[in-house]
Parts: structure tokens; C-alpha cells; sequence
């Protein structure tokens, strides 16, 4: 294979997991709008940040192809899009944690940036087109495009610092002991630093390349937006839509529902544990050990997993997994939860993962949840 005909590989690769990256963006933002479980305030803001990101590589994909005379791209096509970015990222992560700031109550301030570039922009356009034979005819003007990249640089870069400051400031705060949004804050902060490396490659990218019209050095930024793009769709909203389901399994279900009557033990111990574990409905949290159940009842750990495999024959672990089963085919069982995930069904019955909630259901009752699900529709 010649050089020439490597090269024109490499194009061809990249350029296809830009577009795919464009193309998952705008699926994500279908999805979104016609499915009314994703409709929250954070998923707004999310969802427009996805979409921004991806014409944002669409304009500079359509350049790199040949569509836009790199000459003129600058000064008459590009719009100052990664301005949008930052203050997107910013109103998600405020909301998603639930912070009322005086961002989130006039989100629109924070856009002013982009709409005073974008009007400089416009008004430097229309003066090229009518003066066509004077592309320079102003200094301060013909800057707008790289002042743009580096404005918005300088103001990711506040933001990515600030949701640092406002992730930890969470996590010691009494909101982040509920178990349920330790995964999120978790996850979004990873984002936060997975969007810092890219901003520090950004700088990078323009630093070395910013006066060149030769797109190919964009390459590694564009396709880290692809990657991007797709992380913030699949985790931001799938499993958004995760939790949104189970909120309602909790606020339809769990007011009324009870797994098991409160067993009448001769063993007081045992009964002591059954209320602990199922009247208070502590098997529905993934992280109850036999440690802290047996911490709660006063007994050492040993003296409990004796008396649990003597009295109920099963170890604690198959005791809990016993009654989260029974909850999740409550769940099954239920037409009002048909089209609810079965993530969304076994996270709330109390497993930790679909994995380990695939094997439990099918350890107790010999049938993947989707067989039962199946058996009980029929």
C-alpha cells in the first residue's frame, strides 16, 4: 500500500467516526423528543448540549470534505458554536445536582458571550459581502473567529473548574448520602474531567495549528467530541431514563406494596431481623451486608449467619435475594409497569446490577426476568 493511498485510509476512517458521531447526536435528540420519560429540566440542557456539539463538528466535518473553501470558511460560514458549549455544560451540571444559583435562574446571562461574538459575526459577514474587494478592512473584526476559539477556551475552562468546586462541595453535602445519586454525581464528574482533557487538547490543537487552514490536525479533538457525544447520550440519558423509572416504581409501588407479611417466629432474633429486613424494607438496599444488619440487631456477625442458615435454611445473601425477586415480580406481574426497563425493575427490587439481578431471578424461580415477564403477559 502506498503512502498516498494510507493517507486517503486515515481520511476515510476518521471522517466516518466524525460523521457517526454527528449522526448519534442528532438520533439522541429523536429519542428525546419522542419519549416523554427523558423530559426533565437537566435533560434540556443536556440534550441541547448534545446537539451543539454535533453541528458544531457537523460545520468543520462539511469543511473538512471539501464543501467550504477554507479561505471563506472562517470569515463567512463558521458560527462561534463552542460558546454555547460551556454554559450548557454548566446549567446541566446545576441542575442535575438540583443547585439553584442565580445561573439557573437566569440561565440567559450566561449566553450573552456568544451572542455578542455572534452578532460581530454577522455584522462582519454582511460587511464582507458588501465590500468584497476589502476582506481586511478591519483588524478588530477579522479577529472575531480566532477570539471566539479562545474566549470560549478561557470560559470552559472557569466552568470545568467551577463544577469541580461545586462536585465536591456536593459530596459533603446530607443530599449525596442518598444512595440513588451516587452514581450520578460520580459519573458527571467524570464527564467534568473527561471535558477538562479535551478543552486542555483543544488549547493544544490551537496553539500549534490555530493559523493553519489544514483541518486534518483537528482530527484527535473532533473525534474525542465524537466520543463525547455519544457518552453524554447513552449515560445521560438512558440511564436518566433508568432513574426516572425508577422513581415511579418507588412512588406508585412502594406506599402500598410489601413483599412478605412480617414472619410470626418463635425465634425473636428472627423476628427482630424480618422487621430490620423486610418490614422497614432494607433488602431494597444494594448495599445492606450482614455486617450492618447484624450491627443493627446487636449480635455479632457470625452468631446472625449461624442462626439464618439454622432457622430459615439459606445463607443471607440468598434471604435478600429472595425478597428482592419476590418484589421484582411484583413489578412483572404488574400492566402498569409493562414498558418499564428491566434495569429499571431490578435496580429498584434491590440489586446492584442487571447482571446480578439476571442470575438471582433465574437462581429462585429458573427463569430469566424476561421469561417470567413473557409467561405472566401470556
Amino acid at each position: 500500500m502506498t503512502v498516498a493511498n494510507t493517507l486517503t485510509l486515515n481520511f476515510n476512517i476518521f471522517n466516518s467516526l466524525i460523521l457517526a458521531g454527528i449522526i448519534q447526536g442528532f438520533v439522541f435528540a429523536l429519542i428525546w423528543l419522542f419519549n416523554k420519560k427523558y423530559r426533565a429540566k437537566s435533560t434540556y440542557y443536556l440534550i441541547a448540549l448534545i446537539g451543539i456539539y454535533s453541528l458544531s463538528n457537523l460545520q468543520y466535518y462539511l469543511l473538512d470534505i471539501g464543501l467550504f473553501d477554507p479561505a471563506l470558511f472562517y470569515d463567512l460560514y463558521q458560527v462561534p458554536l463552542s460558546l454555547c458549549m460551556p454554559p450548557l455544560l454548566l446549567l446541566y451540571g446545576l441542575t442535575l445536582l438540583s443547585k439553584n444559583t442565580f445561573a439557573t435562574r437566569k440561565p440567559w446571562l450566561l449566553f450573552l458571550p456568544f451572542a455578542i461574538t455572534m452578532c460581530l459575526a454577522l455584522y462582519y459577514k454582511y460587511q464582507l459581502l458588501i465590500n468584497k474587494e476589502e476582506s481586511g478592512y478591519s483588524i478588530f473584526l477579522d479577529q472575531i473567529p480566532s477570539w471566539s476559539e479562545y474566549i470560549a477556551i478561557v470560559y470552559s475552562l472557569a466552568v470545568l473548574i467551577y463544577l469541580l468546586f461545586v462536585i465536591r462541595v456536593y459530596r459533603k453535602s446530607k443530599s449525596f448520602s442518598i444512595t440513588e445519586l451516587k452514581p450520578r454525581v460520580k459519573w458527571f464528574k467524570t464527564l467534568v474531567i473527561v471535558q477538562l482533557c479535551s478543552t486542555v487538547l483543544w488549547v493544544a490543537s490551537e496553539l500549534a495549528f490555530g493559523d493553519s487552514y489544514e483541518t486534518s490536525y483537528y482530527y484527535p479533538l473532533w473525534i474525542v467530541l465524537a466520543i463525547v457525544i455519544y457518552w453524554l447520550g447513552h449515560t445521560g440519558i438512558y440511564k436518566y431514563g433508568v432513574l426516572e423509572e425508577r422513581k415511579k416504581l418507588r412512588k406508585e409501588k412502594r406506599s402500598s406494596f410489601s413483599v412478605m407479611e412480617v414472619r410470626n417466629q418463635k425465634n425473636t432474633t428472627i423476628e427482630a431481623l424480618d422487621h430490620f429486613v423486610v418490614a422497614q424494607k432494607n433488602y431494597l438496599d444494594p448495599q445492606l451486608t450482614l455486617e450492618k444488619t447484624a450491627q443493627e440487631l446487636n449480635l455479632s456477625t457470625g452468631h446472625l449467619s449461624k442462626l439464618i442458615n439454622t432457622k430459615l435454611q439459606q445463607s443471607f445473601k440468598d434471604y435478600l435475594n429472595s425478597l428482592r425477586v419476590e418484589e421484582a415480580k411484583s413489578y412483572l406481574q404488574n400492566p402498569d409497569f409493562s414498558h418499564y426497563t428491566l434495569v429499571a425493575i431490578g435496580l429498584e427490587a434491590g440489586f446492584n446490577s442487571k447482571s446480578a439481578f439476571n442470575a438471582s431471578f433465574k437462581k429462585v424461580t429458573g427463569l430469566t426476568p424476561s421469561q417470567f415477564k413473557s409467561q405472566t403477559r401470556n
